[in-house]
C-alpha cells in the first residue's frame, strides 16, 4: 500500500508519458523558484525630464534591467534619461546622441562623464548646461539615495558653460 502512494512508481507504471510530466512539472518547479529568488532582473525607475517651458520637470516609470552593481545600473538609468521620456507631455533633457563615457562611485559621491553631444544647442531641448545637469543628478539621488552628490565631467573634463546658457 505505501508503494501506491511512491511517486517513482507512479511514472514507472505510466512509461514515457509519465516520464516526460515529471520532467515538465520538475522544470516548472525551479523555473518558479528561479523566478521567486531572482525576479525578474528589472527594477522600476522614475526618470524626471522637461516640459515644453522648462519650468518644471515631470517623472516617468520605467521599467529597467538590472545590471548586477550600482555602478552598472546607475549608467542604465542615465542611458534611459539620454534616450528621451515617452511621456507626450514632456521634452528631452539632453540632444540626441549623448552617451555615458564613464561612470566611478566612490563612497556617496558619482563621477559621471557624459560625451560632449550632451552640449549641443537643439531648440527641441527646454533645459540646457547646468540646468540639465541638475535635473538628470535629481533622477539619480531619487532613484540611488546612497548617491549624495554627483560631479559631472563632459569627455573627461568640467564642463563650462557660459553666462548666456539658456
Amino acid at each position: 500500500m505505501l508503494a501506491d502512494f511512491n511517486i517513482f512508481s507512479r511514472i514507472r507504471d505510466r512509461g514515457a508519458t509519465g516520464i516526460l510530466t515529471a520532467v515538465l512539472v520538475g522544470t516548472l518547479v525551479v523555473a518558479l523558484a528561479l523566478f521567486l529568488l531572482f525576479g525578474n532582473g528589472s527594477t522600476s525607475r522614475i526618470l524626471l525630464f522637461p516640459v515644453q517651458t522648462g519650468k518644471r520637470l515631470v517623472a516617468e516609470q520605467r521599467l529597467l534591467p538590472r545590471k548586477g552593481g550600482l555602478e552598472r545600473d546607475i549608467v542604465e538609468l542615465v542611458e534611459g534619461v539620454l534616450i528621451g521620456p515617452t511621456r507626450h507631455d514632456a521634452k528631452r533633457l539632453f540632444p540626441r546622441g549623448g552617451r555615458v563615457v564613464a561612470a566611478m562611485l566612490n563612497g556617496g559621491t558619482l563621477y559621471l562623464d557624459l560625451s560632449a553631444s550632451i552640449l549641443a544647442n537643439d531648440p527641441d531641448v527646454p533645459l540646457a548646461g547646468q540646468a540639465a545637469l541638475a535635473a538628470l543628478g535629481r533622477s539619480i539621488r531619487f532613484n540611488f539615495p546612497r548617491v549624495r552628490k554627483v560631479v559631472f565631467l563632459v569627455d573627461g573634463q568640467s564642463p563650462r558653460f557660459s553666462a548666456d546658457a539658456r
